[in-house]
């Protein structure tokens, strides 16, 4: 994988450096073809023009008669064009004698870049001279230019490869990182780079790589958990069928014990149930099956489910259910009362008090569940809705710790909420529900 990453790494930055030297050398090829174009009639009749004054030139020395042919030649000769001496024969002069004999000198420039050459007669020879030659000023500026041209585009590569390299390291670090999550490092963060194009994408990268790493120790947990939860009932069980098998225990203890091995049967049942639902919940985006019902009278329809467990400790309702009439999924809100009076009617001490509210207010439904429990350390309250999560470890055997979670995940699927906080004028905890109010849909 690693090897790939690299190979992958450099194929990027090699293809961007190509891809700077490819535009590099066509746009220069470009601009010097369109230089030439433009300046090439100029080049043209400046060298030609050149090359007649200097045949000009030897005219002028051929009438002074102070010097032969040979000593004009040496006499004009520079290092900025190539002269020749030939006679009639050669064939330059056979091929333009008639207008060299007309004009006194033949004169032609071929090529983009001109080459401009002139023939010219002085006594009864002729000089061949030609523009090109290494020692010229003119061509040793072109190719200077060209060199020039050359190296730019070979420095441009070397610095755009360099920089590329750069460019790219928020890239390479983002793909390393995306191969140890891969891996099942979710602890990996990339740095974040001061270039915006760049910074966005990181932050994005490490807050997923965080919530990857929140739901794997969720994940974690929730087997640790399951296997506690279900590891203590079975002990239970296992423990009191094998003191029922001794033939030393009176009839009362073998009642006793299969009450136990009952009661713990239904809590592992309760459990199972509990994780299947939730886990259903988890992964439905909607309520499902929607029906208009009485909200307030199903509280009452719960709250006289459960009146041999409020009755047995003795205590006190306070009830105000305002009539209100609620679309949504009976069953599942019917889970939410269920789980939130259950649970505050297992904290609340004997001879103590619940307080159960229901009333419309300016932004939706409301509902205030209220026992005369302890307190809630603020740190538990603000993990009393994860999943197996019990704030009072020492009643752990009274629930399991999925209720609250049932609860908020039905609310979210209504796009309800649920908070809890301690009571400060009365003491206790109270737990407030809020759900939409869709007048057109409720009434």
């Amino acid at each position: 994988m690693k090897g790939k990453n690299v190979n992958r790494k450099t194929t990027l930055q090699f293809k961007l450096t190509l891809t700077f030297f490819l535009v590099m050398l066509v746009s220069s090829s470009i601009s010097i073809s369109v230089l030439v174009l433009i300046y090439s009639p100029i080049m043209k009749s400046n060298a030609e023009q050149q090359l007649i004054e200097l045949s000009l030139s030897m005219d002028q020395l051929e009438e002074r008669g102070d010097f032969t042919a040979e000593e004009i030649v040496a006499i004009v000769n520079n290092s900025a064009h190539s002269l020749s001496l030939v006679d009639k024969n050669d064939p330059q002069v056979h091929n333009h004698l008639a207008e060299i004999l007309e004009k006194g000198y033949y004169v032609s420039s071929e090529g983009a870049i001109p080459n401009a050459t002139i023939i010219s007669k002085v006594y009864d020879k002729y000089v061949i001279i030609d523009s090109f030659s290494s020692d010229s000023v003119y061509w040793v500026i072109n190719l200077v230019i060209i060199i020039a041209f050359l190296a730019c585009i070979v420095i441009g590569t070397i610095i755009t490869a360099i920089v590329t390299r750069s460019m790219l390291q928020p890239i390479n670090e983002l793909s390393n990182a995306a191969s140890e999550i891969a891996r099942g490092n979710f602890k990996v963060r990339i740095r974040e780079p001061s270039a915006p194009e760049y910074m966005d994408l990181t932050k994005s990268f490490n807050r997923m790589a965080e919530e990857l790493s929140g739901i794997e120790t969720m994940r974690g947990d929730f087997i640790s958990n399951v296997s506690h939860e279900f590891k203590t009932p079975l002990a239970s069980i296992q423990g009191f069928a094998k003191l029922l098998q001794s033939d030393n225990i009176s009839e009362q203890e073998r009642k006793e014990y299969i009450q136990v091995i009952i009661d713990e049967t239904s809590r592992l049942s309760k459990l199972s149930s509990n994780i299947l639902r939730l886990t259903k919940l988890e992964n439905q985006k909607t309520v499902g099956k929607k029906t208009k019902f009485s909200l307030d009278e199903q509280v009452r329809k719960i709250l006289l489910v459960l009146e041999p467990e409020w009755s047995k400790k003795n205590i006190d309702l306070d009830i105000e259910l305002e009539d209100i009439m609620y679309i949504g999924n009976e069953d599942l809100m019917g889970q939410i009362w269920q789980n939130v009076i259950s649970n505050a009617i297992k904290f609340t001490p004997e001879n103590g008090q619940i307080s159960v509210k229901l009333f419309r207010d300016e932004t939706g439904i409301s509902a205030e569940i209220w026992d005369s429990g302890p307190s809630i350390d603020p740190e538990i309250s603000a993990k009393i809705f994860d999943k197996f999560y019990q704030g009072d470890r020492s009643r752990a055997t009274e629930g399991n710790g999925l209720g609250l979670a049932l609860v908020k995940r039905i609310l979210e699927l209504s796009e309800g909420s649920i908070a809890v906080e301690n009571d400060e004028k009365r003491g206790g905890v109270c737990f407030k529900i809020s759900l939409p109010y869709i007048i057109e849909d409720m009434m």
